[in-house]
């Protein structure tokens, strides 16, 4: 089954909601204790604890909220206000909060044209979906992709996450910005664990450097 193919077919993909839990990124803002983002966000302090290993709160660091049901309303949802490292500007933000790193670029690689970056990470990392939109595949029946996710945003573009250990999502579930949608693996034709992160408007693929908010250290 070929990506390409698969995304000609989605381009006029009718948008549709199912649940599954997972949870989203928040970044630390001034005042913030477990207690109050327990409150917030409608989630047992001790599940917070447990999710982000009781580590300290810091102004501008990243927490994990884990979601036991689905979405997670609008009201409740915290965009962040600013960026910090490597999510320095760009109107999506980067897929692998844990990594800022690019071990393999967009455009021609080995002979053949590399449709994607790939970003090395530690096996089981959070994949996150750089804006809202639907899932519109999840599976892995596309070869060399092994696990791969597939979210139809607005403008026509879609974003694809590859390799992955685990997907989190199915077909038709809405999806937020941050929201944790897989985990780092090297399913399919994969040297190691990385995400291999493609950009697309409709089937054409894009340099998604020129899309997510990216700095490397």
């Amino acid at each position: 089954m070929n990506l390409k193919v698969i995304l000609l077919a989605l381009v006029m993909f009718c948008f549709s909601c199912s649940h599954l839990g997972s949870g989203q990124y928040v970044q630390i803002r001034k005042g913030d204790s477990y207690t109050k983002l327990a409150k917030e966000f409608k989630v047992d302090k001790w599940v917070l604890e447990e999710a982000n290993n009781k580590k300290s709160l810091k102004v501008g660091d990243w927490f994990f909220v884990p979601l036991e049901r689905g979405l997670i309303g609008a009201k409740n949802m915290r965009m962040p206000a600013s960026t910090v490292q490597y999510m320095a500007s760009g109107r999506y933000i980067w897929p692998v909060p844990s990594s800022s790193r690019i071990s393999s670029g967009f455009g021609r690689r080995w002979g053949r044209h590399h449709d994607g970056i790939d970003i090395p990470a530690r096996n089981g990392a959070h994949i996150v979906s750089i804006d809202s939109g639907v899932v519109v595949y999840s599976g892995k029946e596309m070869g060399g992709y092994g696990n791969i996710t597939v979210v139809a945003h607005k403008n026509g573009i879609f974003s694809v996450y590859a390799h992955a250990s685990k997907n989190y999502t199915a077909k038709g579930q809405k999806v937020h910005k941050g929201q944790v949608i897989a985990l780092v693996g090297s399913t399919g034709r994969s040297t190691g664990p990385h995400l291999h992160f493609e950009i697309r408007r409709n089937s054409k693929a894009l340099n998604p450097k020129n899309f997510v908010s990216y700095k490397s250290k």
